[in-house]
């Protein structure tokens, strides 16, 4: 008489079971990273194309005005500036910036009709108008690898969109660029001349003004929105340092792109970022955000910024000849300082750092 065959059970056991999540924790601990790197890639990417366009933009105006434009209006100013000059808080108030005067060669000309630019100065300052559109978001002044740019700048008239692109006002300090001078700071890179391409009521022609050459002077820097709606960094249309400028490039403690050092940016309002974040009197130096403790009380300048990124290692530059690089945070202060000076008589090949 045969014996039925005994029944075998369908199913894994325990032990395949946990060989089956083994190899699936290994394959997703494999993908990860490679998604992380494709997804920073594509970001950074994109991040390069936005700040072409601008470059693009900045040389259609140029085109067809001989010259850039400034990187900020400021009614009243004369040179040296002092230093409230370049603060938020001053009377009458800052005017439109570099990024509002190329909106109708960035395809937005209807956002820039809807108000009067050229009434800002027309009035003397008077005619703070052309702040109604500060609230726009523009994805061309967005880097997709700062998830900081969507909250607004909260302070002040309020709802200041962010943005990630920076107009570069030279080595010196913001205050002393008004009408395209060189600075008379001592602290500032040590050449006779520190400015760069853009300044207060000022934007440079090309082949009269940067003599260092477009292919060796940097025209727009990479920077990072504020931490918190409190900390006004990153602001498309507030022209003021570490908003939509960077100034005084490797001077002090700003010795590098995305320096480490607390006081490296001088910026208003910082004192609130810092509290609102939990870090107490210090604490964003190590974020790469550096941050000042002199801007105590609020009518304190505004008027250094660094080049910041979230992209690993560098910040993504654009070269006056409209070239797009990738500086790395190792760059040496001195090759740093002359890349964003136009008229040193140091030039460095853009390949160099």
């Amino acid at each position: 008489m045969n014996r039925p065959l005994p029944h075998r059970r369908s199913g894994f056991t325990l032990i395949e079971l946990l060989v089956v999540i083994a190899i699936i924790a290994i394959l997703i601990a494999l993908l990860v990273p490679a998604v992380q790197k494709v997804r920073e890639a594509a970001g950074r990417t994109q991040c390069q194309n936005n700040i072409k366009q601008l470059g693009l933009a900045a040389h259609a105006y140029h085109d067809a005005n001989k010259h850039l434009p400034p990187a900020v209006e400021i009614a009243g100013a004369t040179y040296p500036g002092s230093p409230n000059l370049t603060s938020s808080y001053r009377n009458p108030g800052f005017g439109p910036n570099w990024a509002v005067h190329l909106l109708p060669y960035l395809e937005q000309k209807p956002l820039y009709n809807l108000v009067n630019v050229p009434s800002y100065m027309a009035s003397n300052g008077a005619d703070q108008s052309w702040r109604n559109i500060r609230g726009t978001v523009l994805a061309v002044m967005l880097c997709p690898a700062d998830n900081n740019n969507q909250a607004p700048f909260a302070l002040n008239d309020g709802n200041w969109a962010r943005g990630n692109y920076a107009a570069n006002a030279g080595v010196s300090w913001f205050n002393y660029t008004v009408g395209g001078a060189s600075s008379n700071n001592p602290q500032a890179y040590s050449r006779s001349n520190q400015g760069g391409p853009f300044g207060i009521n000022w934007g440079a022609n090309f082949s009269r003004d940067i003599t260092d050459g477009t292919s060796n002077t940097i025209l727009f820097n990479e920077l990072r929105a504020g931490l918190s709606p409190q900390d006004r960094r990153g602001v498309w249309a507030m022209g003021l340092a570490a908003c939509s400028v960077t100034a005084a490039h490797a001077t002090g403690d700003a010795t590098n792109p995305n320096d480490t050092w607390e006081y490296s940016d001088d910026t208003e309002d910082c004192d609130v970022a810092r509290k609102s974040l939990g870090l107490g009197t210090t604490g964003l130096g190590p974020l790469m955000m550096g941050c000042s403790d002199d801007n105590l009380p609020r009518n304190w300048p505004n008027w250094q910024g660094q080049a910041r990124s979230r992209h690993p290692n560098g910040v993504t530059v654009c070269y006056a000849d409209g070239a797009v690089r990738y500086v790395r945070n190792s760059v040496p202060e001195s090759v740093w300082g002359a890349l964003n000076n136009r008229a040193d008589g140091v030039p460095v090949n853009p390949f160099d750092p």
